[in-house]
C-alpha cells in the first residue's frame, strides 16, 4: 500500500508548485511597446522624475539623520545638498514644461490636464528658485538651534510642493495615454 502511495504522493509534491502558478498570467499586465513619438514625449518627464525624486531624497536624508545633537557643519552640509537637487530640476522642469507646451490635444479632459500642469509647473518653478534661495540663506546659518528649528519646517514645505507636482503630472500623464515607470532602484 505505502509503495503505491509513494508515486501519488510524489506527483501531487510536484504538481503543487505548478498549481500555485495558475493564474498568474492575469495579474501581470504585459507592457504595451512604446513607439518612438511617445518615447519623445515621454523622455524630459523622466529626467523631471528623476529630479525631483533627488530632491525627495535630499530631504529624507536630511530628516533621517536629524537629531538634537547634530552638529552646525553637517546641517549647513545636508542644506547644501538640497541646493543642488533643486538647482539639477531647474533645466529638467524648463524641458518638460516646453514638452507639455508643444502638445495639443482635442479632448476637454486632456487641455485641462495640461492647463493644470503646466499651472503647477509654474508655481514649482517659483518654488525652485525660492528653494535655492532659502537653503542658500540656511547652509550659511551658524545657530545650530535654529537650523533645527528651520530645515524640518523648509523640507516640509519643498516636500509638499514636489508631491503636488508629481500628481499633476500622473494625471496628465494618463489623460495622455503615458505612462512613467516607478523609478529604477539603485543597486546596493
Amino acid at each position: 500500500m505505502i509503495r503505491r502511495a509513494a508515486p501519488l504522493l510524489l506527483c501531487l509534491l510536484a504538481a503543487a508548485p505548478l498549481a500555485a502558478q495558475s493564474g498568474r498570467e492575469y495579474f501581470v499586465q504585459p507592457s504595451t511597446p512604446v513607439d518612438s513619438a511617445v518615447a519623445a514625449r515621454q523622455a524630459p518627464f523622466f529626467v523631471l522624475r528623476d529630479s525631483t525624486s533627488a530632491i525627495s531624497a535630499a530631504g529624507a536624508r536630511l530628516m533621517s539623520d536629524l537629531t538634537p545633537s547634530s552638529s552646525v557643519a553637517w546641517m549647513q552640509a545636508r542644506a547644501r545638498a538640497v541646493i543642488k537637487a533643486c538647482a539639477g530640476a531647474v533645466q529638467p522642469l524648463t524641458a518638460a514644461r516646453a514638452m507639455t507646451e508643444s502638445s495639443t490635444w482635442s479632448n476637454p479632459a486632456q487641455q485641462q490636464a495640461q492647463a493644470d500642469l503646466l499651472k503647477q509647473m509654474t508655481s514649482f518653478a517659483g518654488t525652485l528658485a525660492a528653494c535655492q534661495q532659502t537653503w542658500t540663506v540656511l547652509a550659511a546659518e551658524t545657530s545650530q538651534s535654529s537650523l533645527r528649528d528651520q530645515l524640518p519646517y523648509q523640507n516640509q514645505l519643498l516636500q509638499t510642493q514636489v508631491t503636488a507636482l508629481g500628481r499633476r503630472l500622473q494625471v496628465y500623464l494618463k489623460y495622455t495615454d503615458a505612462q512613467l515607470p516607478p523609478p529604477a532602484q539603485p543597486k546596493s
